[in-house]
């Protein structure tokens, strides 16, 4: 049945409109592009201000003038932040730097979204393809949630850490990537319980198949996905929208917890993957 080619239908692209975040600053990282750049969008749609970052100020700053040219001014802002979070050594002192420039005079959310997906799998990858892959997704995540829990905690900022996962972190790991998306589910797991009683709500999103340049260079080909059970990759604006509930007051009760959007994907097990070893 997954097999099957299913007919291209139109898809909406809903972006949340509505007051859910007004007054609060999010830091973004990797928001240049994809998923970050659609959150980021999505949250000053819904009154908060963003600190747009990435390792790339090119792509930075582009990213800067296109949400300015839709959403800068009526009580929110956008500013640009060069942040490269596989330097994990230098994170405290960059998340200093950059939240003595943040709207408002606080960061009250922070949004872990840069990944990359490099190496293959268990019998290609490299060790320095691994190292790099664990270091960006897993090492910088790590210690750029610790310095703005610190943060946090010295202000008395009751905010929100949300982690961008896979929904690969429910799958059997065969990669660094996918290792990685598995230790993140953890550490949200771990953080959610051990700062809600600062008042700092942590819990992760886990998208499926996407339609980003991750997994589909060519935009023209369109979002059908013969081997999604909804038939297609999800938008941007769809894991966006999520994001938004998740730090907004409405999901405070939310824990440590990971919500998937996989369009059915999750439902799947490896055997539906045709793939082995080759060793």
């Amino acid at each position: 049945m997954l097999n099957k080619l299913k007919k291209q239908v139109p898809v909406p692209i809903p972006v949340c409109k509505a007051e859910l975040l007004k007054g609060r600053t999010a830091l973004i990282t990797g928001a240049s592009g994809g998923i970050g750049l659609a959150i980021a969008s999505s949250f000053l749609a819904s009154g908060a201000s963003v600190i747009v970052s990435g390792r790339n100020r090119e792509r930075v700053d582009g990213a800067v003038r296109q949400l300015k040219s839709k959403y800068d001014g009526d009580g929110v802002k956008v500013v640009g932040a060069l942040l490269d979070i596989s330097q994990a050594s230098s994170l405290e002192e960059s998340f200093a730097r950059i939240s003595e420039v943040a709207p408002h005079g606080k960061i009250d959310i922070l949004v872990n979204n840069a990944a990359i997906m490099k190496g293959g799998s268990f019998d290609k990858v490299c060790v320095e393809d691994f190292k790099e892959v664990i270091n960006t997704n897993l090492t910088g995540t790590f210690f750029l949630s610790r310095a703005a829990a610190k943060y946090m905690v010295a202000n008395k900022i009751k905010g929100n850490i949300l982690n961008v996962l896979s929904s690969s972190s429910n799958r059997p790991a065969i990669s660094a990537y996918t290792l990685s998306k598995w230790a993140l589910k953890g550490l949200t797991r771990g953080l959610g319980k051990s700062l809600i009683e600062y008042g700092i709500v942590v819990n992760a999103i886990a998208p499926g198949p996407t339609a980003t340049k991750m997994i589909l260079p060519d935009e023209s080909a369109g979002i059908s996905c013969c081997a999604s059970p909804s038939g297609r990759l999800a938008v941007s604006e769809e894991i966006a929208n999520m994001a938004v509930v998740l730090v907004s007051g409405m999901g405070r009760m939310c824990v440590g917890e990971v919500v998937y959007m996989t369009g059915g994907c999750g439902t799947l097990t490896y055997d539906d993957m045709d793939y082995k070893l080759d060793l």
